[in-house]
């Protein structure tokens, strides 16, 4: 085989693909995403939080693992919640925390909530960078994938809305 060209990377196997495919732009958005969370754990003194977000650090893991590996992903928890409790706490906040329904980011809540603010908005790009790499003419290939990505904002939102209700 030909020495691979520096402008191409591997998608699967021996397949090689410009480095700025829309899966491999996904793959870097992953990357920064994950680094992004641990930069938080290191802010954070709340170690019930740490571990919270542990779980999504090892959700956003478990993504590019089942990504790279054209593999289906299969959670469906995080933080002993399940992806539907998350959803139904994250869609009625009122009823589950107190929290008035879009409650908009404060500085009045803090330094870690603002934190959890800027990850969660992060995810949300990341899962239309998610879309884009996906997209098919009826929809996306991997509606996993891109479902993980919608819940995993959600599950912040959650953690936000706990952490107001505190």
């Amino acid at each position: 085989m030909a020495k691979k060209p520096e402008h191409m990377t591997s998608l699967i196997g021996s397949t090689l693909v410009p480095k700025n495919h829309p899966r491999i732009i996904l793959r870097g958005k992953l990357d920064s995403l994950q680094a992004q969370v641990v930069l938080i754990q290191c802010e954070l003194t709340d170690q019930a939080l740490i571990g919270d977000l542990q779980d999504i650090l090892n959700c956003l893991r478990e993504l590019t693992r089942c990504e790279v590996l054209d593999m289906p992903f299969e959670q469906d928890t995080l933080f002993g919640k399940s992806y539907v409790e998350i959803h139904t706490q994250s869609h009625n906040p009122q009823k589950y925390f107190a929290v008035p329904a879009m409650s908009l980011p404060d500085c009045k809540f803090g330094r870690d909530y603002a934190l959890l603010n800027t990850l969660r908005t992060a995810i949300r790009e990341v899962e239309l960078i998610a879309v884009d790499a996906f997209e098919t003419e009826g929809g996306v290939s991997r509606g996993d994938i891109v479902l993980a990505f919608n819940r995993l904002s959600s599950a912040v939102y959650v953690l936000m809305c706990q952490m107001i209700a505190e």
